[in-house]
């Protein structure tokens, strides 16, 4: 799953690991924070922040998932305290 990768690379880049491919991918599919350690979980919540709408949707529509339950890990990201990403919000407002 190439965008995974990429996405996982880029968000452990400062941190030399702590999130897996498969804490991304579950986490897309459930639409929720569902890493395996709260580490993950707390690197996953900049997902929004730091990755580009249009590849966060090519991975969840290669894990399986869609635009919509990746809607709803950015609320949960948003419930965890983490920043909002007009970004991302800005890019679905008409896809959801």
């Amino acid at each position: 799953m190439p965008s995974a990768a990429l996405i996982t690379s880029h968000l452990i880049a400062p941190y030399g690991g702590g999130l897996t491919e498969a804490d991304l991918v579950q986490s897309l599919c459930v639409g929720k924070l569902a890493a395996t350690t709260e580490q993950a979980n707390a690197i996953l919540s900049y997902l929004f922040i730091e990755t580009d709408p249009r590849l966060i949707v090519s991975c969840a529509i290669e894990a399986g998932s869609n635009v919509s339950q990746a809607n709803r890990l950015y609320l949960s990201t948003l419930e965890h305290a983490s920043p909002r990403s007009p970004m991302w919000e800005s890019a679905v407002r008409e896809l959801l």
